[in-house]
């Protein structure tokens, strides 16, 4: 399936999926930068010169959202469709740069990125294909780099409704966290514990200062995961525990 088809209209059918919760495209990011924000550190994303890379940008909406919070950074964004890249490039937000690519190797010198973000791209990739993603994904990343992956809640019954509903996800399934860690493992990435967020809708939006309490109960409606390179053989192994 090639996201051009969609790229017109993308913030649209989010829109529309997303309507039982209250939030817009647009909220839902920011739902998502603030738990990225509050995983990396305030000092980690005020740091200067710091390389970011967004896998799977699209139209490079989130780049706004990237910029507001890691003031200093160079982001790049990268998608395997063209259609996307064109309209992100549209866009003009200082110090990012959107590259089109579907190439099996991303087109970055090794050791490159500080952090990569991506966010609901795993479940688009099939389930064979994710450990050489995830490693190509490692070979750009920093020694001491985060890898930051955000993927619906397979446990959360809304959430498999909304992505029963969307036609760039139709016949696709959430990914399991297990999944994205035994895949990680293969090429030496070692997986913290996923982070469960979003559990109130819009209308009980005071609610959420409690998920940070919530976020090892597998009910939002999306998680996050960290990962950074394996430094010891032992860690190389931990995808036995999975």
């Amino acid at each position: 399936m090639s996201f051009d088809n969609y790229a017109h209209n993308y913030s649209d059918i989010i829109n529309s999926v997303s309507r039982l919760s209250g939030e817009t495209y647009e909220s839902i990011i920011e739902l998502r930068m603030a738990v990225l924000r509050d995983e990396m550190g305030a000092r980690f994303c005020a740091m200067p010169a710091l390389k970011i890379l967004d896998f799977g940008c699209g139209t490079g909406v989130t780049e706004a959202h990237l910029r507001q919070h890691f003031p200093q950074a160079v982001i790049t964004g990268v998608d395997s469709s063209a259609e996307s890249i064109r309209l992100a490039c549209q866009q003009d937000i200082e110090a990012v740069t959107f590259i089109h690519s579907d190439a099996a190797v991303l087109p970055f010198a090794d050791e490159c990125f500080d952090l990569i973000y991506t966010n609901g791209t795993m479940h688009h990739i099939p389930t064979e294909r994710r450990p050489a993603v995830l490693a190509d994904l490692r070979r750009i990343l920093k020694p001491a780099g985060t890898l930051c992956i955000f993927e619906n809640n397979p446990y959360n019954p809304l959430t498999v409704r909304s992505m029963r509903q969307n036609p760039f996800d139709n016949g696709l399934q959430a990914v399991q966290p297990n999944d994205i860690k035994r895949a990680a493992t293969q090429c030496g990435l070692v997986p913290s514990p996923e982070r469960y967020y979003f559990f109130f809708p819009h209308k009980l939006s005071w609610l959420r200062p409690l998920e940070r309490y919530l976020k090892r109960v597998p009910l939002g409606a999306q998680y996050s995961m960290r990962l950074k390179r394996a430094t010891t053989p032992q860690e190389h192994n931990h995808h036995d525990e999975f």
